[in-house]
Order: structure tokens, then C-alpha cells, then sequence
């Protein structure tokens, strides 16, 4: 099975029109948008309906601190659900694009037999301006909580924060960024794969002894779309990443 990453694409998804490798599974690793305004957000889901049938297994997301307006804490009209627009758009998508699946907090499986995989994603990051951005939450209990949700059998976990110390370096600030709690959580678990993006300039792949970790954003430190998309291959039951 080929699964194709892309994160952080920031409204600037249409310039992967031919860029987009060939594969099995498109994953994209969350900050589909600028601001989450409904505009961007009907644009980016009307481009993963065209790329999906692309790919014989779909297409799966989860949601950035970009995307606001999937916290339902930028809903004015009520802060304990997503706008009425937006789930009627995720409802839609149930509906009738079957192969196209949002996570949060969820998971999926997707695959036949020996190539069958468990994934989960969520959009959740450490708390970073949190009352301006989406799904931030303090470390320690506040994020646990949600990292406490994958289930102990994921194959793939997404999310749109990195783990502590694999490919979160922000050299301007010469700080490592991602989520300790998190990494703590793969460590217990060991998943195959584990899909990021969020921090534009550690782009790029690792692995260590049971996971490859991938930082999949597309657009660079000035928001330019100028990485590639990034390819696991999984291969006797472990990944091989490629551009």
C-alpha cells in the first residue's frame, strides 16, 4: 500500500494538482486553511472530492489550528458544536463521497488482509496562542486526555502536532515544539506510522526502532507551497518514506 502525506497546505492545495503522487491513500495532516473561513473550507473539500477517486482507498483529514471554524470555540451561534454549515458538509461527505473520511478523535480502517490498517487522527496541538487558533490544549492532563484516546492497536496515527524532538525544531527560536505527552503515548503504543505537519520548516522524515514519523507540510516557513508530498510505502508490514 502506497499512502501519499500532505499537511499544511494553507488554501494552497490546487497547486498539488500534478504534484500529487500516485498511491492507495491521500492523508492530509490538517491546516487546510488560513483562517477556517467557510469559503476556504467549501474550496478544499470541493478539491479532495476531484483528487479522492484518484486513490483506491480515498482520502482521510483531520483538522489545524488554522482550521478554526471546526472548534466548535469559534461558533458564535453555539460554542458546543461546529456550524450548521460544516456539518451539513461533513454529513454530506458520509453520505455520498463514502471513500473520504474526516477524524477527530476517531479512527478508520482502511485496506484488505495482510495490508489492512488501523488509523487515528486528531487535530489537537500544545497550547500555542491557544485563544486565537484551533484544538490547542495545555500541556500535560488537558492534551493527555485526548492522547489517552488512541487506541493501543493504531497502525497510523495523525495529528497535526509533531511529537517532542522528531521534526519540530523551529530554528528561529531555536526550540523544539512538539508534544512530549504525546510521544510518551507512541512509545507505549508503538504505531507504524505517525503522520504531522504544523511546523513548516522541520519538513521531512525520521524513524526510530518501531515508528517512521513524517512531517508532511507542504508550505514552507513563508507559506509557499514548495515541498513535495511525501510517500510511505508500507512494505512487509513496515514503512518505507520517499518523496
Amino acid at each position: 500500500m502506497r499512502i501519499v502525506c500532505i499537511s499544511d497546505t494553507h488554501n494552497q492545495h490546487e497547486a498539488l494538482d500534478k504534484r500529487l503522487p500516485e498511491g492507495d491513500l491521500l492523508i492530509h495532516a490538517g491546516d487546510l486553511t488560513g483562517l477556517g473561513k467557510r469559503s476556504e473550507i467549501e474550496n478544499v473539500i470541493h478539491w479532495f472530492t476531484k483528487v479522492a477517486p484518484r486513490y483506491n482507498y480515498g482520502l482521510i483529514f483531520i483538522a489545524g489550528n488554522h482550521d478554526r471554524c471546526f472548534d466548535p470555540k469559534f461558533n458564535k451561534e453555539d460554542q458546543n458544536q461546529k456550524p450548521t454549515w460544516l456539518l451539513d458538509i461533513l454529513l454530506d461527505l458520509q453520505s455520498n463521497f463514502p471513500n473520504i473520511h474526516y477524524l477527530e478523535n476517531t479512527s478508520v480502517e482502511v485496506g484488505e488482509g495482510p495490508n489492512k490498517l488501523k488509523i487515528w487522527g486528531s487535530p489537537y496541538s500544545p497550547w500555542f496562542f491557544g485563544d486565537r487558533w484551533a484544538f490547542n490544549a495545555h500541556r500535560g492532563p488537558e492534551i493527555k486526555k485526548y492522547w489517552n484516546m488512541i487506541p493501543v492497536d493504531t497502525d497510523i496515527v495523525v495529528t497535526h502536532t509533531p511529537i517532542a524532538y522528531k521534526l519540530d525544531y523551529v530554528p528561529r527560536t531555536s526550540e523544539y515544539v512538539g508534544c512530549e505527552d504525546l510521544r510518551y503515548k507512541l512509545d507505549l503504543i508503538n504505531p507504524k506510522l505517525h503522520i504531522s505537519g504544523h511546523i513548516h520548516e522541520s519538513y521531512g522524515y525520521e524513524e526510530s526502532v518501531f515508528t517512521k514519523f513524517v512531517n508532511a507540510a507542504i508550505c514552507d516557513r513563508n507559506y509557499e507551497p514548495s515541498n513535495d508530498p511525501l510517500v510511505a510505502s508500507y512494505i512487509d508490514n513496515e514503512f518505507i518514506i520517499s518523496s
